[in-house]
């Protein structure tokens, strides 16, 4: 029993810290590494990423 609730802790809150610690590492890394335009790209990315996220939670929330 208390191996299936260090698991649901580790999926809930763990993995999800960790996922955003390691996302923003790699988008630092590549920032950091890349020219004008590769930038570009990815600031367009990030915000086509941000837009979609908030729409499809005001989807879910009002749905």
């Amino acid at each position: 029993m208390s191996m299936r609730i260090f698991l649901l802790i580790m999926i809930k809150f763990i993995l999800p810290i960790a996922l955003f610690i390691a996302a923003v590492y790699g988008i630092s890394y590549f920032w950091s590494n890349s020219s004008s335009k590769g930038k570009k790209m990815i600031a367009i990315g990030l915000i086509t990423a941000l837009l979609a996220g908030i729409s499809l939670t005001i989807y879910l929330i009002f749905d």
